[in-house]
Formats: C-alpha cells, sequence, structure tokens
C-alpha cells in the first residue's frame, strides 16, 4: 500500500476535491519539497539511531557496573 502516486493521480484528486492544481505546474517546486522532506526523515532516523546506541552503550555501562544488564 506504500505507493508513489503519479503526477496525474495528484492533479485529479486536487481538481475533484476543488483545490487549486497551478501549483503543480509550477514543476520542481514540489519535487524540491518532496526531497526536503526526505532529507529531513532521513536526519530524524539518524538522529534517532543514534539515540538508541547511546541508550545501548550506557545500559551496558551501568550493567556492568552493577553486575546486572538493565533493559
Amino acid at each position: 500500500m506504500d505507493r508513489e502516486l503519479s503526477q496525474t493521480e495528484i492533479k485529479e484528486f486536487m481538481a475533484s476535491n476543488g483545490l487549486d492544481t497551478s501549483i503543480l505546474d509550477e514543476g520542481s517546486d514540489l519535487e524540491v519539497y518532496r526531497q526536503g522532506g526526505e532529507l529531513i526523515a532521513d536526519f530524524f532516523r539518524s538522529i534517532e539511531s543514534r539515540f538508541v546506541s547511546i541508550e545501548y552503550r550506557l545500559s551496558r555501562l551501568e550493567g556492568g557496573r552493577y553486575g546486572h544488564q538493565k533493559d
């Protein structure tokens, strides 16, 4: 279910709901926003991964210090 909509499908949806489709005719602006959104999502995934890694290492350090592993 995770498929990308075509430009035509987006235009048809917008037109059928009375929305202004002229923004799609401006071309690459939407592509720039999409790429920016992907960069932001990648950034947050990277940050999340770092936090998980830090949390794991802290958990191991605490487990080693007290002789047991914390969940």
